[in-house]
């Protein structure tokens, strides 16, 4: 369930390395309970706000507030309520899988049980006593899933989650958050593959050049993607009464390129605008609809407010 109550906020948030200003002048709340994906492009500074939430480096100016401390202050107690996962999970490879987690169990006061749950959660129970050099990029990955949802905590921060991650992977990683939404745990990712945002966020923050750019409801983002997505038919032959037809069934935009024909329009009126061409004579071949990439959607979305050249 989520709270009307920030739990997590950025106050005029900066940092820079060297000549590199990563992200400039930020201001963001995230709510108890609530699920919050920053997207972006790479180097956007999606991850340097995931590594300054975990603690990991301070900012060049403003402030990081965790359950109403800075975490950069001198009596912060928010690390005993967050954990972190980082894009690229390193473990030591000398180590099997099960004395790996026994070892970060330890750590976090998990009990012994935690351990054998946290290894079937993520498919790795037959690997158990296999030494983690010998594991793959995507099992790896895996076990850093099962580190960081070892113990329950009120704050999840999760640095790129699904990158390297292979599909067994992806599915317990998405299981997982569901599990934990329903528990009204307050989480916060990073991404730049929008499914994970589609299927997992309540709100998601557009990250660009280091600014937020836009912080969007699932609701208006899905209208985004929707408003942007193209369909894209082949047709046997082409004529420009394909055109006519379609942009008089409704198509917002419409483009050739040899056979090939281009429209935009809301779901409601696509089927009626292929209709509609086939009832003008084109016989499709094929069909397909094509999401906006992420300059495409950033562009679209923010080209009137200014925002992006």
């Amino acid at each position: 369930m989520i709270e009307n109550k920030p739990i997590i906020e950025f106050r005029e948030f900066e940092k820079s390395y060297k000549d590199i200003h990563a992200v400039k002048a930020l201001n963001l709340s995230v709510n108890a309970g609530e699920t919050f994906a920053l997207l972006g492009p790479n180097g956007s500074g999606k991850s340097t706000l995931i590594r300054a939430l975990a603690g990991l480096h301070k900012p060049s100016s403003g402030k990081v507030i965790v359950n109403g401390q800075d975490i950069n202050g001198k009596s912060h107690k928010a690390g005993n309520s967050i954990a972190y996962m980082p894009q690229r999970v390193a473990l030591p490879g000398h180590l099997t899988a099960r004395e790996l987690l026994t070892f970060f169990a330890g750590l976090r006061g998990a009990d012994a049980d935690s351990v054998d749950s946290a290894l079937d959660f993520v498919s790795l129970s037959q690997d158990a006593d296999r030494y983690t050099m010998e594991f793959s990029g995507g099992m790896l990955q895996r076990l850093g899933l099962a580190v960081a949802f070892l113990v329950d905590v009120s704050i999840f921060i999760l640095d790129e989650p699904t990158l390297n991650l292979d599909p067994v992977g992806v599915d317990c990683f998405r299981t997982k958050i569901k599990q934990l939404k329903e528990r009204g745990t307050t989480i916060i990712f990073s991404s730049h593959i929008l499914q994970d945002a589609i299927q997992l966020a309540d709100r998601i923050g557009i990250l660009v050049d280091g600014r937020l750019v836009g912080i969007e409801t699932m609701s208006e983002f899905r209208d985004m993607l929707t408003q942007e997505t193209v369909v894209r038919v082949v047709l046997e032959t082409m004529s420009d009464k394909f055109a006519d037809a379609a942009l008089e069934a409704g198509a917002v935009t419409f483009s050739s390129n040899h056979r090939h024909y281009s429209f935009k329009a809301s779901p409601a009126r696509r089927l009626n605008i292929i209709r509609a061409i086939e009832h003008a004579g084109g016989t499709i071949e094929e069909f397909h609809t094509d999401p906006p990439d992420w300059e495409t959607l950033i562009k679209q979305r923010f080209r009137d407010e200014g925002s992006v050249e």
